[in-house]
């Protein structure tokens, strides 16, 4: 005989919490892991996915990760990240992220692009950086312009 699953400690009329969800690559398809507030427990974040979001939650298993703290010279020591705790739900259904934007390809290849040159000028090589790589850049640029405009033009529409 299965006793009914007890609602958590905090009742959540407006969700005054924050749940971030976490890219874990090494989770099985119907697991998702968020990042949550030291203070919510099993019950919370149980409760929360059911009530406001109606997902049909089969497990909670949480993990709690201390702040981490850097030594200064001469000021002592400084938070460097607070405390957090990491759940993995087990859902119904498989759940799958959503495909990453074009633009955000872009900005990587950008970024990625720039380090490169900026390596190279560390290393003493010559600033200017090969033809293709060049013109990598630029197409990239060029298609960053393109959108940013087309967004541009979308906000003065509405």
């Amino acid at each position: 005989m299965s006793t009914p699953f007890r609602q958590g400690l905090n009742k959540v009329y407006l969700p005054n919490i924050i749940f971030r969800m976490i890219r874990s690559p090494n989770l099985q398809p119907n697991q998702v892991a968020f990042r949550v507030p030291p203070k919510c427990n099993k019950f919370d974040i149980h409760s929360y996915l059911t009530n406001i979001y109606g997902v049909n939650v089969q497990e909670v298993r949480t993990m709690n990760y201390l702040a981490s703290y850097r030594n200064r010279a001469g000021s002592g020591r400084e938070k460097k990240r607070s405390a957090y705790k990491k759940a993995i739900v087990t859902v119904d259904e498989p759940f799958e992220w959503p495909a990453e934007p074009e633009w955000c390809q872009l900005e990587l290849q950008q970024n990625q692009l720039g380090t490169k040159n900026a390596r190279r000028k560390m290393n003493g090589w010559r600033v200017r950086a090969p033809e293709d790589e060049r013109a990598e850049l630029k197409r990239v640029n060029e298609a960053l312009q393109e959108r940013m405009a087309a967004e541009s033009g979308q906000q003065k529409k509405k």
